[in-house]
This record gives C-alpha cells, structure tokens and sequence, in this order.
C-alpha cells in the first residue's frame, strides 16, 4: 500500500504551514482535520484528537487533497462575508482558488468529472456514465 504524501506530489508548502501568524491560521490540512482554519476559534472537545487521514492509492490521495483545499476556501469565505474589506485573508483565498482549479482539472484529466456542471454535451451524459467512488472495485 503506498503512502501518498501531499508535498510528494504537490510542493505549495505554505497549506500545511501558518500561512501569516498574524492572521492566525492553520494551514489546509490542519484545519482541514481539525474542522476549522483559525486557531482562536478553535477548542478542542476533551481529549479528542482529529483523526490522520491516510489515503490510500493516487485517487484517494488527489480528492483528499481537492477537499482540504475546498474546505480552506470555505471556511476563509465564510470569515470574508464577515470582514469583505480583509485584503490579506482575500489573497489568501485567491491562491486557494487557483490551487483548487489546478488540482480539478489534474483530477478531472486522470478520473473524469467530479463537478456536475464540468461535464459536456455528449450522449451518453458523461457525469452519468462514470462509476462513482463506492461503484469501483
């Protein structure tokens, strides 16, 4: 079984790092894992401690990485429609946007579409006709 690693396969070092300390952040992964990108928001329950993900082929690894990009690009959206005028945490989102649509398209070239609305016109409907995730074995 291969352990795929993040920075293997992809070298945006600053997800997995504090972004800017002042703004207090966790990187993709992190807060990913831990549900939540700003480490003052944050509070652990008890002695829980968030799982580590450990994919488990190529496939696995690359929408694992595609959702801990969504899920950093959410949850910076839902702290922009608090403070919009936030230059610094708008950039931020930015490079996740572009790393996000970077990491899709990879994804959609290998495996075909994982977005509904990135499919075509042909017949038979091509979002139809790929075998989901759970559908493979």
């Amino acid at each position: 079984m291969n352990n795929y690693n993040y920075f293997d396969t992809f070298n945006y070092t600053f997800m997995n790092n504090d972004y800017d300390n002042r703004n207090n952040l966790y990187g993709a992964y992190e807060g990913y894992l831990k549900g939540n990108m700003f480490k003052d928001l944050y509070q652990q329950y008890k002695d829980y401690k968030p799982a580590i993900i450990k994919p488990s082929n190529e496939q696995e690894q690359e929408l694992f990485n595609l959702n801990q990009i969504m899920f950093a690009m959410h949850d910076i959206n839902l702290y922009l429609d608090v403070y919009p005028n936030d230059e610094r945490m708008i950039n931020l989102f930015s490079k996740y946007k572009d790393i996000y649509n970077e990491l899709c398209t990879n994804y959609e070239k290998k495996y075909g579409p994982i977005n509904v609305n990135k499919t075509n016109n042909k017949v038979p409907f091509e979002w139809e006709s790929k075998n989901f995730p759970w559908e493979v074995k």
